[in-house]
């Protein structure tokens, strides 16, 4: 059954968000009402889409890596195309803030290295990161980011395992190591991660172009 709270509610919250784009606001408000346990039950059960828009925009700004994550990597397959949208958005938030204030900065550190294209840089500030926080996945999906960079292809296959060993739906993990095993020569290991990318993004146009490329090379090399 559905608590006083579970819906309707922040379907009003979600919908003065929509009107004010006051995401402080819409913050405050949730958090007075629901806890995060209750935004994931509301997110994987409610048969209302603009209740589930108004849980997954909720823990974008509220959620923990613990308690939302796999709920939110569930709702990467919902029926609602903008709850998949968001639920992408929101990962992604949740995985940049999931370890201390002090580690989290770091990271953001390293994340603007490797939009600065300076891997070198990233690769040893993540690798300090690591060390200090062995369990923080996105750590070690940024350190993979930057070796790619550099060319150095089974490095960053390795640190894109560590990181779904850590966190199994992180997305673009799974999209990096089948780059790098493109890259490695290993089309049918390729192909295999971006099925499982799939299972996790049932609605992903461009991992379906991406699967069916790689069959076509598979075939043209009588591999597959």
């Amino acid at each position: 059954m559905w608590g006083p709270h579970s819906g309707p509610l922040l379907i009003e919250y979600y919908e003065a968000f929509l009107r004010d784009r006051d995401l402080a606001r819409f913050g405050e408000r949730v958090a007075a009402r629901y806890t995060e346990e209750t935004l994931c039950r509301v997110l994987a059960s409610s048969p209302r889409s603009s209740a589930r828009r108004g849980a997954v925009l909720a823990l974008g700004v509220l959620g923990t890596f613990d308690g939302c994550n796999a709920q939110l990597g569930r709702a990467l397959r919902d029926g609602d195309s903008v709850v998949r949208t968001m639920a992408e958005r929101a990962v992604w938030v949740v995985w940049f803030r999931a370890d201390t204030p002090e580690n989290n900065q770091t990271l953001e550190e390293v994340r603007a290295l490797v939009a600065a294209e300076r891997p070198d840089e990233a690769i040893e500030r993540a690798s300090r990161l690591i060390a200090r926080a062995p369990r923080f996945a996105e750590a070690y999906n940024q350190r993979a980011i930057a070796y790619y960079q550099q060319g150095r292809f089974a490095e960053s296959a390795e640190d894109c395992i560590r990181t779904l060993a850590l966190n199994p739906c992180h997305i673009g993990a799974l999209g990096g190591l089948a780059q790098c095993q493109l890259n490695l020569d290993r089309p049918r290991e390729a192909l295999k991660t971006l099925r499982r990318g799939l299972r996790l993004q049932p609605y992903s146009e461009a991992l379906g172009e991406a699967i069916r490329a790689v069959e076509t090379r598979l075939e043209s090399d009588g591999t597959r």
